[in-house]
């Protein structure tokens, strides 16, 4: 691998890449010591003996470090990691030790962020949340089963909000249908939330 180019990250920091596009960032002491500048040629054994040990060590520093200030997905540490420039191998082996003991577990988190967010979103909105954090879609599917949520107070809120019980004109009413349905509960829902309110009055 040669030296193609030498990125500052900060003061102390710079990402280092190579011909082949594969990067990572060291310190600037270190990159002194390795006498690394553009042009530099790192052979495998000198890569694999002298840099890749600390690269993978601070790799998993750096995961402990995240999830000390909060609970994430395996996703979502994998992005974390790799905007630290730490090399896949590095971010994989940071990824696998960290399940090996526990501190990853999509199950416990998909689990925890539905009871946090289980009286604020839909099943529909919680799940597309879930998703784009990369958790699995039967992984999310027990955790919205396990949780029983009730969309009822959720969407009489939204109706409270919005004024709808206060409105006759049929085309407003069903403008907020419309824009409740957006967040994610589903018509009939929302349809048979408004009939029991009207039966109780």
């Amino acid at each position: 691998m040669i030296v193609r180019e030498i990125i500052p990250i900060n003061t102390k920091k710079s990402r280092i890449i190579f011909d082949d596009n594969e990067s990572f960032a060291l310190y600037k002491g270190e990159m002194r010591r390795l006498d690394i500048d553009v042009g530099r040629e790192i052979d495998e054994e000198e890569y694999y003996v002298t840099i890749y040990p600390t690269l993978k060590k601070r790799a998993f520093a750096r995961l402990l470090h995240i999830l000390e200030r909060s609970f994430k997905s395996e996703n979502d540490l994998i992005k974390k990691l790799r905007l630290s420039f730490y090399p896949e191998e590095a971010v994989k082996e940071a990824i696998e030790k960290a399940k090996k003991f526990g501190y990853i577990n999509d199950e416990r988190y998909a689990e925890r962020y539905v009871s946090t967010y289980k009286d604020k979103y839909s099943k529909l909105n919680l799940k597309y949340k879930l998703m784009e954090k990369g958790i699995n879609k039967e992984i999310i599917d027990n955790a919205l089963e396990e949780a029983d949520i009730d969309e009822s107070p959720m969407i009489i809120k939204l109706l409270e909000k919005k004024h709808y019980f206060e409105m006759d004109e049929p085309e407003k009413k069903q403008k907020i249908i419309a824009s409740i349905m957006r967040k994610g509960y589903k018509y009939t829902k929302i349809k048979d939330v408004i009939k029991d309110i009207a039966a109780d009055e």
